[in-house]
């Protein structure tokens, strides 16, 4: 195997210009071209047609934020909810656990039609 084998080389100002050139490639294709389309389109669409309000750059990078991070905990699925009990719980512990609440769903249903 060769120890001198480099994958990213950056030699003098001819490497500098390459990693400017791809550096403002790549904040082009992910920021600011999603930025003009949301804002064409939310200018197209809520402005020009139901009669709202236009936004500007800020206002569409801000959109396009929440709807990037939105897209990521989504894909991402780290949103979960984890119900833990203890480790000696029976299944019909659980079982009793779930008619009593449905109990008390009944319970508050009927004091909710006496009202």
């Amino acid at each position: 195997m060769n120890k001198n084998f480099k994958i990213i080389q950056i030699n003098g100002l001819s490497g500098l210009l390459l990693l400017g050139m791809i550096t403002t490639g790549v904040i082009c294709g992910f920021v600011l071209f999603p930025v003009w389309v949301m804002m064409i389109g939310w200018n197209s669409i809520v402005n020009e047609i139901l009669k709202g309000p236009s936004i500007n750059y800020f206002q569409a990078f801000l959109l396009w934020l929440v709807v990037a991070l939105s897209f990521y905990l989504i894909l991402k699925n780290s949103i979960s909810i984890k119900v833990q009990g203890p480790e000696n719980m029976s299944e019909m512990d659980i079982k009793e656990i779930v008619n009593e609440i449905r109990q008390e769903k009944e319970d508050t249903e009927k004091s909710k039609e006496e009202v």
